[in-house]
């Protein structure tokens, strides 16, 4: 309890962050003990919803990809199928550019 509390303390903080101005996904570097499969997958799932079509996409389509890289890394179940979506809009988002 008292790690999800200091997690969600850390994302508070840490939201002033952006990739781009309108998103409220968290982009920094957390620090690695505090980062668990499930907050990466979540961030991960915020860069995701913030990618809009079309070639202004790539970056939150990238910062997804390294959270659920991330996320994959620290044993999430969904990761893989996350990253296979993933990389599927981040090929139409480059063939668009």
């Amino acid at each position: 309890m008292l790690k999800q509390l200091l997690t969600a303390g850390l994302l508070l903080a840490s939201g002033a962050v952006l990739a781009q101005p309108e998103s409220p996904c968290i982009t920094n570097e957390l620090e690695r003990d505090s980062v668990t499969a499930t907050l990466a997958l979540e961030i991960g799932k915020c860069h995701l919803a913030a990618a809009t079509s079309g070639p202004d996409s790539l970056p939150a389509l990238e910062y997804a990809h390294s959270w659920f890289l991330q996320a994959q890394a620290l044993g999430a179940a969904d990761a893989q199928r996350q990253l296979e979506t993933t990389h599927a809009r981040l090929q139409l988002a480059t063939e668009a550019q």
